[in-house]
Protein backbone atom coordinates (compact mmCIF):
# COMPACT_ATOMS: atom_id res chain seq x y z
CA UNK A 1 0.00 0.00 0.00
CA UNK A 2 1.40 3.59 -0.70
CA UNK A 3 1.17 6.13 2.00
CA UNK A 4 1.84 9.70 -0.03
CA UNK A 5 -0.84 9.62 -2.78
CA UNK A 6 -3.80 11.79 -2.99
CA UNK A 7 -6.92 10.73 -4.42
CA UNK A 8 -9.27 13.10 -5.88
CA UNK A 9 -12.63 12.46 -7.00
CA UNK A 10 -14.91 13.81 -10.21
CA UNK A 11 -17.56 16.26 -11.12
CA UNK A 12 -20.67 15.35 -8.86
CA UNK A 13 -18.69 12.96 -6.56
CA UNK A 14 -16.95 12.41 -3.77
CA UNK A 15 -14.15 10.84 -1.99
CA UNK A 16 -16.71 7.87 -1.42
CA UNK A 17 -16.31 7.52 -5.37
CA UNK A 18 -12.83 6.30 -5.45
CA UNK A 19 -12.69 4.32 -1.98
CA UNK A 20 -12.58 0.79 -4.39
CA UNK A 21 -9.34 2.30 -6.02
CA UNK A 22 -8.01 3.56 -2.36
CA UNK A 23 -8.94 -0.06 -0.89
CA UNK A 24 -6.37 -1.52 -3.96
CA UNK A 25 -3.46 1.45 -3.66
CA UNK A 26 -3.94 3.49 -0.30
CA UNK A 27 -3.33 7.01 0.16
CA UNK A 28 -5.98 9.61 1.33
CA UNK A 29 -8.85 10.21 -0.53
CA UNK A 30 -10.43 13.87 0.13
CA UNK A 31 -14.23 15.34 -0.50
CA UNK A 32 -13.35 18.51 -2.48
CA UNK A 33 -14.95 21.66 -2.04
CA UNK A 34 -19.33 21.57 -2.78
CA UNK A 35 -19.01 17.72 -2.76
CA UNK A 36 -19.38 15.18 -0.56
CA UNK A 37 -21.75 17.19 1.85
CA UNK A 38 -19.48 20.01 1.71
CA UNK A 39 -21.30 23.73 1.28
CA UNK A 40 -21.11 25.03 -2.17
CA UNK A 41 -18.67 28.45 -1.85
CA UNK A 42 -20.70 31.71 -1.72
CA UNK A 43 -18.41 31.96 -5.64
CA UNK A 44 -19.47 29.12 -6.73
CA UNK A 45 -16.91 25.44 -7.58
CA UNK A 46 -13.77 27.10 -8.61
CA UNK A 47 -10.48 25.52 -8.90
CA UNK A 48 -8.68 27.91 -7.27
CA UNK A 49 -10.61 26.84 -4.56
CA UNK A 50 -9.64 22.68 -5.24
CA UNK A 51 -5.63 24.07 -4.65
CA UNK A 52 -6.53 25.07 -1.24
CA UNK A 53 -7.94 22.14 -0.63
CA UNK A 54 -5.22 20.16 -2.12
CA UNK A 55 -2.93 22.72 0.48
CA UNK A 56 -4.75 21.76 3.11
CA UNK A 57 -4.86 17.84 2.96
CA UNK A 58 -1.30 18.04 2.59
CA UNK A 59 -1.30 20.11 5.57
CA UNK A 60 -3.22 17.57 7.36
CA UNK A 61 -1.54 14.56 6.67
CA UNK A 62 2.13 15.85 7.54
CA UNK A 63 3.13 15.82 3.48
CA UNK A 64 5.85 17.86 1.64
CA UNK A 65 5.07 15.75 -1.71
CA UNK A 66 2.81 13.63 -2.52
CA UNK A 67 1.67 11.34 -5.91
CA UNK A 68 -1.52 12.76 -7.13
CA UNK A 69 -4.47 11.13 -8.87
CA UNK A 70 -7.51 12.57 -9.92
CA UNK A 71 -10.41 11.30 -11.87
CA UNK A 72 -11.80 13.89 -14.58
CA UNK A 73 -12.26 17.02 -12.57
CA UNK A 74 -9.65 15.70 -10.11
CA UNK A 75 -7.26 15.12 -12.56
CA UNK A 76 -7.99 18.65 -13.96
CA UNK A 77 -6.79 20.08 -10.57
CA UNK A 78 -4.00 17.76 -9.93
CA UNK A 79 -2.56 19.02 -13.20
CA UNK A 80 -3.02 22.47 -12.24
CA UNK A 81 -1.48 21.94 -8.37
CA UNK A 82 1.36 20.28 -10.09
CA UNK A 83 1.99 23.52 -12.31
CA UNK A 84 1.54 25.59 -9.17
CA UNK A 85 4.01 23.79 -6.84
CA UNK A 86 6.27 21.11 -8.95
CA UNK A 87 8.29 20.94 -5.77
CA UNK A 88 4.92 19.02 -4.01
CA UNK A 89 3.92 16.88 -6.75
CA UNK A 90 6.24 13.36 -7.15
CA UNK A 91 3.93 12.59 -9.99
CA UNK A 92 0.20 13.08 -11.38
CA UNK A 93 -1.92 10.26 -12.93
CA UNK A 94 -5.49 11.13 -14.51
CA UNK A 95 -8.11 9.28 -16.02
CA UNK A 96 -11.26 10.36 -17.64
CA UNK A 97 -9.95 14.28 -17.17
CA UNK A 98 -11.87 16.15 -19.87
CA UNK A 99 -8.39 18.41 -21.25
CA UNK A 100 -9.38 20.25 -24.62
CA UNK A 101 -12.88 22.22 -23.96
CA UNK A 102 -14.52 23.21 -26.92
CA UNK A 103 -17.95 25.18 -27.38
CA UNK A 104 -19.53 21.76 -29.02
CA UNK A 105 -17.97 19.83 -25.81
CA UNK A 106 -19.65 22.22 -23.61
CA UNK A 107 -22.84 22.23 -24.55
CA UNK A 108 -22.77 18.33 -24.93
CA UNK A 109 -21.69 18.78 -20.64
CA UNK A 110 -24.37 20.95 -20.34
CA UNK A 111 -27.15 19.18 -21.46
CA UNK A 112 -26.64 16.89 -19.18
CA UNK A 113 -26.19 18.81 -16.31
CA UNK A 114 -29.79 20.27 -15.55
CA UNK A 115 -31.18 18.71 -12.36
CA UNK A 116 -35.11 18.64 -13.76
CA UNK A 117 -34.23 16.60 -16.97
CA UNK A 118 -32.24 14.13 -14.19
CA UNK A 119 -34.97 13.62 -12.26
CA UNK A 120 -37.31 13.27 -15.03
CA UNK A 121 -34.72 10.92 -17.31
CA UNK A 122 -32.72 9.10 -15.29
CA UNK A 123 -34.16 9.47 -11.58
CA UNK A 124 -31.59 6.51 -10.28
CA UNK A 125 -28.67 9.46 -10.99
CA UNK A 126 -30.53 12.07 -9.23
CA UNK A 127 -30.88 9.54 -6.19
CA UNK A 128 -27.61 9.18 -6.11
CA UNK A 129 -26.77 13.05 -6.33
CA UNK A 130 -29.12 13.18 -3.62
CA UNK A 131 -27.63 10.89 -1.20
CA UNK A 132 -24.21 12.22 -1.98
CA UNK A 133 -24.52 14.99 -1.26
CA UNK A 134 -27.78 15.51 0.73
CA UNK A 135 -31.45 16.11 -0.66
CA UNK A 136 -31.21 20.38 0.08
CA UNK A 137 -27.76 20.62 -1.58
CA UNK A 138 -27.16 18.36 -4.55
CA UNK A 139 -29.37 20.63 -7.19
CA UNK A 140 -26.90 23.39 -5.71
CA UNK A 141 -23.79 21.40 -6.58
CA UNK A 142 -25.04 20.55 -9.86
CA UNK A 143 -25.65 24.25 -11.24
CA UNK A 144 -22.51 25.18 -9.63
CA UNK A 145 -20.66 22.43 -11.96
CA UNK A 146 -22.09 23.69 -15.07
CA UNK A 147 -21.45 27.56 -14.04
CA UNK A 148 -18.07 26.10 -13.56
CA UNK A 149 -17.67 24.27 -16.85
CA UNK A 150 -19.08 27.33 -18.47
CA UNK A 151 -16.78 29.38 -17.37
CA UNK A 152 -13.62 27.08 -18.58
CA UNK A 153 -14.35 26.20 -21.69
CA UNK A 154 -13.69 29.75 -23.25
CA UNK A 155 -11.10 30.34 -20.58
CA UNK A 156 -9.39 27.35 -20.34
CA UNK A 157 -6.88 27.29 -17.08
CA UNK A 158 -4.78 24.45 -18.19
CA UNK A 159 -3.18 26.39 -21.05
CA UNK A 160 0.23 25.77 -22.91
CA UNK A 161 2.32 28.15 -20.61
CA UNK A 162 0.78 26.38 -17.31
CA UNK A 163 1.15 23.28 -19.13
CA UNK A 164 5.00 23.96 -19.34
CA UNK A 165 5.09 24.28 -15.03
CA UNK A 166 4.34 20.46 -14.93
CA UNK A 167 7.91 19.25 -14.09
CA UNK A 168 6.63 15.94 -12.46
CA UNK A 169 5.99 12.35 -14.68
CA UNK A 170 2.51 12.37 -15.66
CA UNK A 171 0.38 9.22 -16.63
CA UNK A 172 -3.14 10.31 -18.23
CA UNK A 173 -5.78 7.72 -18.95
CA UNK A 174 -8.55 7.65 -20.68
CA UNK A 175 -11.22 4.99 -21.38
CA UNK A 176 -11.47 3.72 -25.28
CA UNK A 177 -15.15 4.53 -25.28
CA UNK A 178 -15.36 7.54 -23.12
CA UNK A 179 -17.02 10.30 -24.49
CA UNK A 180 -16.42 13.04 -22.55
CA UNK A 181 -12.57 13.33 -21.95
CA UNK A 182 -12.54 11.83 -25.64
CA UNK A 183 -9.00 9.58 -26.52
CA UNK A 184 -8.10 11.70 -29.64
CA UNK A 185 -8.43 15.06 -27.67
CA UNK A 186 -6.36 13.42 -24.47
CA UNK A 187 -3.32 12.48 -27.34
CA UNK A 188 -3.62 15.86 -28.58
CA UNK A 189 -3.46 17.94 -25.27
CA UNK A 190 -1.01 15.55 -23.58
CA UNK A 191 1.75 16.51 -26.26
CA UNK A 192 1.69 19.75 -24.58
CA UNK A 193 2.80 17.95 -21.08
CA UNK A 194 6.81 17.32 -21.24
CA UNK A 195 7.03 13.61 -21.44
CA UNK A 196 3.26 13.02 -20.19
CA UNK A 197 2.40 9.07 -20.87
CA UNK A 198 -0.95 8.45 -22.70
CA UNK A 199 -2.92 5.30 -21.71
CA UNK A 200 -5.80 4.01 -23.04
CA UNK A 201 -7.85 2.12 -21.00
CA UNK A 202 -9.50 -0.97 -23.07
CA UNK A 203 -13.48 -1.25 -23.65
CA UNK A 204 -13.95 1.41 -20.88
CA UNK A 205 -16.70 4.32 -20.95
CA UNK A 206 -16.73 7.59 -18.84
CA UNK A 207 -17.69 6.69 -15.38
CA UNK A 208 -15.12 5.68 -12.63
CA UNK A 209 -17.57 3.06 -11.29
CA UNK A 210 -16.88 1.36 -15.30
CA UNK A 211 -12.61 1.07 -15.02
CA UNK A 212 -11.35 -2.00 -14.45
CA UNK A 213 -9.52 -1.40 -11.42
CA UNK A 214 -7.25 -4.60 -11.41
CA UNK A 215 -6.66 -4.05 -15.27
CA UNK A 216 -5.74 0.12 -14.00
CA UNK A 217 -3.71 -0.77 -11.11
CA UNK A 218 -1.19 -2.96 -12.65
CA UNK A 219 -0.70 -0.32 -14.89
CA UNK A 220 -0.35 2.38 -12.32
CA UNK A 221 1.60 0.40 -10.26
CA UNK A 222 4.49 -0.17 -13.45
CA UNK A 223 4.09 4.30 -13.83
CA UNK A 224 5.30 5.17 -10.12
CA UNK A 225 8.02 1.80 -10.05
CA UNK A 226 9.43 3.27 -13.16
CA UNK A 227 9.74 6.95 -11.75
CA UNK A 228 11.10 5.52 -8.90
Amino acid sequence: MNGNVLLLHGALGSARQLKALQDRIGGHAIDLSGHGGREVPSDGIRFEQFITDIDDAYAQQGWSRADLFGYSMGGYAALLYAAQYPDRVRSVTTVGTKLLWTEEGLQKELRMLDSEVMEQKVPAFARALSEEHGPARWKDVVRAIAKSMSELAPMPLLTPEVCSRIQCPVLICVGENDGTAVPEDTRLFARGIRGAEVFILRNTPHPFSKVDLDYFVLRLNEFWSAIR
